[in-house]
């Protein structure tokens, strides 16, 4: 416990040593970690919207005119008899106006050009969760369109297949990104340590001398790269956090279309969790190659 209390305090004062490079050490990790906390809150959040988004997958068919009831029971009750149905509703002609006129106040003295309802009577259908992105549950889509009764459809799925898509591309995107300035990240902490080690030779050499062997020389050099790895992880959370408060402010535009699948009210702390461990293992693996490539030498 005493040679880690001495390690750390020897950490920092060699990070104040020499604050113009752990300065930029700070600033490069910030920015890195910022760039994947951006990412992985996006595709967090896209997650959960999709989950949600999927979980309730409706199908609206419209139904063509003169339309019997007998012929809008029979296909009715044919598809409640489906195990993956959830339920059934019928609108008629009239109730859809009714609805329209409730729902659209501004847009309800349209209807007065019209001697009877514009729109068509509709049978909405929401399926069950689990499933919800079954191949069989398109394939009752599929059936239910051939019905003669039944005009054209109007379906969510679609619209969750593309948010999915959606979801890979900015994960793919945040990664390649990320995984970029993490190599930079690295490089840097890694030359760090190398010009400290550069500036503790001679000690080094007394260590060596006395008896004391690599790791107790290397630990040392690895602890103050994840110093300097976790108060950067630290920087980048407070940075994504004041970025995403200031999003609605600075990016009205874009928050306004965005605001529906992402909650920038909340930021879950598994991402914080993930920025602190991904900075510690930065600092800790490039440090401890800089050490150990200096003691072959």
């Amino acid at each position: 416990m005493n040679l880690l209390k001495i390690t750390a305090s020897n950490a920092f004062i060699n990070i104040a040593r020499n604050k113009l490079i752990s300065f930029l050490c700070f600033g490069i990790i910030a920015f890195t970690l910022l760039i994947f906390g951006i990412f992985n809150y996006i595709t967090f959040s896209l997650e959960s919207f999709s989950e949600t988004f999927t979980k309730n997958i409706t199908a609206i068919f419209y139904l063509r005119e003169g339309v019997k009831p007998a012929q809008i029971d029979e296909l009715t009750n044919h598809i409640r008899e489906n195990l993956m149905v959830k339920n059934v509703a019928f609108t008629s002609k009239s109730q859809a106006e009714i609805d329209f006129s409730r729902n659209f106040k501004d847009l309800s003295y349209i209807l007065s050009e019209f001697k009877e309802s514009p729109f068509p009577a509709s049978i909405e259908i929401e399926f069950k969760p689990e499933y919800a992105m079954d191949t069989k549950v398109i394939s009752l889509i599929e059936e239910i369109e051939k019905w003669s009764i039944i005009d054209s459809k109007e379906v969510n799925l679609d619209w969750a297949k593309k948010l999915i898509a959606f979801k890979k591309f900015i994960y793919v995107v945040g990664m390649f990104l990320s995984l970029i300035l993490i190599f930079v990240s690295v490089f840097i902490i890694f030359n760090v340590i190398k010009i400290n080690i550069f500036y503790r030779k001679e000690e080094i050499h007394v260590l060596r001398l006395v008896g004391a062997t690599d790791w107790y020389i290397k630990f040392p050099f690895v602890i103050e790269g994840a110093i300097l790895g976790f108060f950067g992880s630290l920087l980048a959370g407070a940075l994504l956090f004041i970025t995403l408060k200031l999003f609605p402010v600075y990016a009205t535009f874009m928050y306004n279309l965005v605001k529906g699948m992402i909650d920038f009210k909340t930021i879950p702390s598994v991402i914080f969790l993930r920025l602190i461990g991904l900075g510690t293992a930065i600092g800790l693996f490039s440090s401890y190659f800089s050490s150990r490539q200096f003691l072959k030498n």
